[in-house]
């Protein structure tokens, strides 16, 4: 019975009735039957051939590999607007563009729902992080809070655009140009935010960071972009970036240079090249089934999308879902979430929870700098949020159904039995 012993269930009188429900986690068959999800980044016999591009060229690095310039000029074309310079990761790429915007103040308003590796930039760039809530309607930055830290010393205002949702927050923007803040997008999880979606206009900033990571839209390993229409910004990518070779192919160490080696990868390079050609395909089934698996668990009690799934723009990198723990009869606190978390993962559906506190209790020098309970937005989402994970092609409508009768499956169990599953959930 999944390794349980008879001895727990007996404690908890789970025969019987616990039984009808079925659920995986106590010893029924899960739902998805296992093998059944393709996990992203769905490697295809294709990549072999990319990769082998690579190999008979005989040049394994080199920003000025002919596949860099390709896939730096397709990523550009794609989004019909910005520059494009590859560099090592998306981390690599803020850092890049924070060190650009540095000299106009101390510090960079982000939010405090956020990624290590998007503000640890902040310091490495010798800036400080000021920290504001999220909007819980938008899982990013609260546009008033930030406008309202605006003002002399600040240099840079960062943007976090989590699970493919794109943050457009207007007023924030319009209020850093005021103000002269820099205001960089960190669209690692949200390519789709480089393209006009804005009413058919783009996003005003001075810089956007993306990610060519494995796990991200292009699945290609280590990689990543700094996008901008600011040539100076794109001269600045070679300055800082490279120590000994330069677009033009010259050998030089440049008086320059900061040496931070953030080279694009040439392999990852090759794989994310292929993957842009069919990234319109890509975004629209990630959009196709988020949308359709929303629509099949919607009546679902307590349980709430991260942002709008009908949105077209959004990247929908995952499905990000947060639930009410009181509408499950659960205290407030992350029990609620934990337990479906636990039991939707029994039934084979692909279920994460990435974050579980501030970002700045992630980076311990400055972790005892601020407090989560001046965050009560942020706390609240870390609390209750999680995500399905596998909704990239291949997997499409069947996965998604299956996903849908095993919510229906958990949801049906807790509205019977409530927290004393989460009793279980945790003892067994």
């Amino acid at each position: 019975m999944n390794g349980h012993t008879s001895n727990n269930l007996d404690v908890y009188n789970t025969r019987g009735p616990w039984q009808e429900m079925d659920l995986a986690f106590l010893g029924g068959e899960p739902v998805v039957p296992p093998g059944r999800i393709t996990p992203w980044p769905a490697p295809k016999k294709e990549h072999l051939d990319a990769l082998r591009e690579v190999v008979d060229s005989g040049r394994y690095h080199r920003v000025n590999h002919p596949i860099v310039a390709d896939l730096e000029q397709n990523l550009a074309t794609w989004t019909g607007k910005w520059k494009v310079r590859a560099v090592g990761s998306g981390t690599a790429a803020i850092h890049i563009e924070l060190d650009y915007v540095k000299d106009r103040g101390e510090s960079v308003v982000t939010a405090a729902l956020n990624w290590p590796g998007a503000v640890g930039p902040i310091a490495i760039s010798g800036l400080r992080p000021v920290f504001v809530d999220v909007d819980l309607n938008l899982a990013g930055i609260d546009q008033e809070a930030a406008a309202d830290r605006f003002g002399p010393g600040v240099a840079a205002t960062l943007i976090t655009h989590l699970f493919g949702n794109n943050i457009l927050v207007p007023h924030a923007r319009s209020a850093a140009r005021a103000q002269g803040v820099a205001v960089i997008d960190d669209v690692c999880q949200s390519i789709g935010a480089i393209k006009a979606i804005v009413d058919g206009a783009y996003i005003d900033t001075d810089a956007l960071a993306l990610s060519g990571n494995g796990a991200k839209h292009l699945g290609a390993g280590e990689l990543g972009f700094v996008i901008t229409e600011d040539p100076n910004l794109i001269k600045h990518v070679d300055r800082v970036s490279l120590t000994s070779s330069s677009r033009n192919g010259e050998r030089t160490f440049s008086p320059y240079s900061e040496g931070y080696n953030y080279r694009p990868n040439v392999f990852s390079s090759s794989i994310a090249k292929m993957r842009v050609i069919d990234l319109e395909t890509q975004l629209q089934i990630r959009r196709n089934n988020g949308k359709l698996l929303w629509e099949m668990i919607r009546d679902l009690s307590g349980i709430f999308p991260l942002f709008d799934p009908f949105d077209c723009n959004q990247s929908m990198l995952n499905f990000p879902l947060r639930i009410e723990p009181e509408a499950l009869g659960f205290r407030p606190g992350p029990a609620a979430r934990d337990t479906v978390v636990k039991l939707l993962q029994a039934e084979g559906v692909p279920v994460l929870v990435w974050l579980t506190k501030p970002v700045f209790e992630y980076l311990p020098t400055i972790a005892n700098d601020w407090r989560a309970s001046d965050f009560p937005n942020t706390v609240k989402l870390l609390d209750t949020m999680f995500y399905v994970s596998e909704i990239a092609p291949p997997n499409e409508a069947e996965v998604m159904e299956l996903y849908a009768e095993a919510f229906h499956r958990v949801w049906k169990a807790l509205s019977k039995f409530g927290p004393k599953i989460s009793d279980i959930a945790t003892t067994i």
